[in-house]
């Protein structure tokens, strides 16, 4: 499958990158808070929404509020707005909790929001989503958790987002030859999709053996999880589990003894992460939705001059890439759309299906969105390992079958959790 390069690839992988990532602290979003700045822009502000989970023991995305601001300022300071106009967003905080989560959108509705843009929150497909449709909403980008998310015609995410990266690791491991999966999962609704989501895939992968396991993500000691893992006996291990826990579940597989291969998503490749865990974390594998932070691009650069100029305290994550994705797909998106721009014509201007080059990120395009996501053109991750301090891609050489999960981009191994339609 030939898939467009993004703008700016590099055109071979780095032998190892190197970490420099941190999560900042988070704040409190609520929707009157932007922090954007207008850059002096005097026309009538152009609004957009972000509904995010930020004070939650499970998952914290503060990060992509920052980004969300930053990436405002540059487009009003440096891009000068759209046609003169500011881009405002307006992120609140849900706490996952569903009831704020709606509290959040009629909120947003009501302040004027032409769409919504980065929503990373672990309720807002099972209770915000329909009412999202209803009012005639678009959701661009972000990080889509549930299913609905990935069926919805008025979402459009820029990456396959948690409930694709786990998957991807499941491709990643079968394609590699492993047999035994484990997997541990969160006491949410979210997380006990993701355990039987990748149980019916690995047995469609052809895996012979699955386990799986729920665990409390606010819980002091991760042994007794990770011991019933261990008496198991995997060959890989998936651990659906965010920045809090990891370091501990980490250091916890350590201690049991587990030698099976660990992936995560990327939201636990934090600097925290791995200063906590220690010799723990080397050796983990990691999906990330993006190129890891100091990849050498033009879109690397621009992603590094951004946040250095506009969020000079926060480094760089995978979370924080997946973030200005999204926001710069939405800039590119406001700037196509001819004429008024308003909640209809930015959901007409997304629903043309029209490709895009991504943006540290895989390449869009209709055809790559497999029919069990319809609405996620990018299904693909990129698989690293993490070892002091450096990530390496890790690179599919025989894939067993499954050729097409794989796509080969920037001469790096992009692995798809569903296989594209083309």
């Amino acid at each position: 499958m030939n898939v467009r390069t993004g703008r700016g690839r590099a055109g071979a992988a780095a032998a190892a990158l190197a970490l420099t990532a941190v999560l900042a602290g988070c704040g409190t979003g609520s929707a009157e808070e932007t922090g954007t700045g207008t850059g002096g822009l005097k026309g009538e502000p152009i609004k957009l929404g972000s509904i995010l989970t930020i004070t939650n023991p499970a998952w914290s995305n503060g990060s992509v509020k920052t980004v969300n601001d930053a990436w405002a300022s540059y487009i009003n300071e440096e891009l000068g707005g759209i046609d003169g106009r500011p881009v405002i967003v307006e992120s609140c905080d849900d706490h996952g909790d569903p009831a704020k989560t709606s509290q959040c959108l009629n909120n947003l509705i009501d302040s004027g929001v032409v769409a919504l843009v980065n929503n990373s929150s672990l309720s807002f497909g099972a209770n915000a989503l329909p009412a999202m449709e209803k009012a005639g909403l678009a959701g661009i980008g972000g990080w889509p958790v549930t299913s609905d998310e990935y069926h919805s015609e008025h979402n459009f995410p820029t990456t396959p987002g948690a409930a694709g990266s786990y998957p991807s690791l499941a491709v990643h491991f079968a394609a590699t030859g492993k047999k035994k999966l484990a997997v541990a999962y969160t006491n949410t609704p979210s997380g006990q999709a993701v355990g039987k989501q990748l149980k019916k895939q690995w047995t469609d992968l052809g895996g012979t053996g699955y386990s799986m396991v729920e665990f409390d993500a606010a819980a002091t000691d991760f042994t007794p999880i990770l011991s019933k893992i261990a008496q198991a006996e995997p060959d890989a291990v998936i651990l659906a589990v965010g920045e809090g826990p990891a370091p501990r579940m980490f250091q916890a597989a350590e201690l049991v003894g587990i030698d099976a291969q660990i992936g995560v998503s990327a939201t636990a490749a934090t600097k925290k992460v791995f200063d906590a865990a220690g010799d723990a974390a080397n050796g983990v594998l990691y999906a990330f939705a993006s190129v890891p932070s100091d990849y050498k691009s033009e879109d690397a650069d621009t992603y590094r001059s951004v946040l250095g100029k506009h969020a000079p305290d926060m480094e760089l994550t995978n979370q924080t890439a997946v973030a200005a994705s999204s926001m710069q797909y939405a800039y590119d998106v406001l700037a196509s759309v001819k004429g008024d721009i308003t909640k209809e014509s930015v959901l007409k201007k997304l629903q043309e299906g029209a490709p895009w080059d991504g943006f540290l990120t895989h390449a869009t395009a209709p055809e790559n969105a497999p029919e069990s996501m319809p609405s996620v053109s990018n299904p693909y991750a990129l698989i690293a390992e993490y070892d002091n301090g450096s990530f390496t891609p890790v690179p599919i050489e025989n894939p067993g079958g499954l050729e097409q999960y794989i796509d080969a981009e920037g001469g790096l191994s992009w692995v798809a959790g569903a296989p594209p339609k083309s």
